[in-house]
């Protein structure tokens, strides 16, 4: 695959993810639910006051089915990434780049289902022990501090992007420390840090679709 092919693809990656992201956090706003509440170890009672809640259930599907979507966007961005910088980064700092970001797509998917199962279990009155929200709270865990390192390995790659890959890679290190202090945060204190850690990650897929779709565009250049 030829680097102006690798480059429209990431711009419609990076484009994709952000949209969808966009589109999650309309929900979020419209519904007052998402995925969030079942990512914290909570009693079983908790979880279900918070479906019973209006357009609760609604809400956290159609978040759910969209951060699916997300996954698979993201993932695939990161995997042609990868592609992308062979030949400007170590292959070994790049392999381990890419295989933090799969083990996250996996943890992602992981989490999702795993809260679908619980909700089917509420809803169909099913025994629902704490013990399934504290495995899910240390799955979300380990699920972005793996996302963490993946971002942080890659960010030297957008070094090699002139200013604005420069102010990519600052956005995902932003994304990093602010990820870092809501896993030792009280839960409902971290509110704004969690939206802090989208903003980043989300202005990081932005801003990558620029620089990629503008090199996707530029003439090819003889013997490329």
């Amino acid at each position: 695959m030829e680097t102006r092919a690798l480059d429209r693809t990431l711009a419609i990656l990076a484009a994709l993810a952000a949209l969808t992201v966009a589109l999650m956090v309309a929900g979020i706003v419209t519904t007052h639910s998402s995925q969030d509440f079942f990512q914290s170890a909570r009693s079983v009672e908790a979880y279900s006051a918070h479906l019973a809640a209006p357009l609760s259930s609604l809400g956290l599907r159609l978040n759910l089915g969209l951060d699916n979507l997300f996954m698979v966007f993201y993932g695939a961005f990161f995997a042609v990434l990868a592609a992308r910088l062979r030949g400007m980064l170590d292959p070994r700092l790049l392999g381990v780049a890419l295989a933090a970001l799969m083990l996250t797509v996996l943890l992602d998917s992981f989490e999702n289902h795993h809260i679908m199962t619980m909700v089917h279990s509420i809803e169909q009155g099913l025994p629902l022990s704490a013990g399934e929200g504290q495995a899910q709270m240390i799955a979300s865990a380990i699920k972005f501090h793996a996302s963490y390192l993946g971002v942080l390995l890659f960010s030297f790659g957008f070094l090699q992007f002139g200013k604005l890959g420069r102010a990519i890679a600052i956005a995902l290190w932003a994304y990093i420390p602010c990820g870092v202090l809501i896993s030792v945060m009280p839960v409902e204190q971290a509110k704004a840090l969690v939206l802090g850690r989208t903003i980043f990650f989300v202005f990081a897929f932005v801003l990558s679709a620029i620089p990629f779709f503008s090199q996707a565009n530029t003439p090819a250049v003889a013997g490329k």
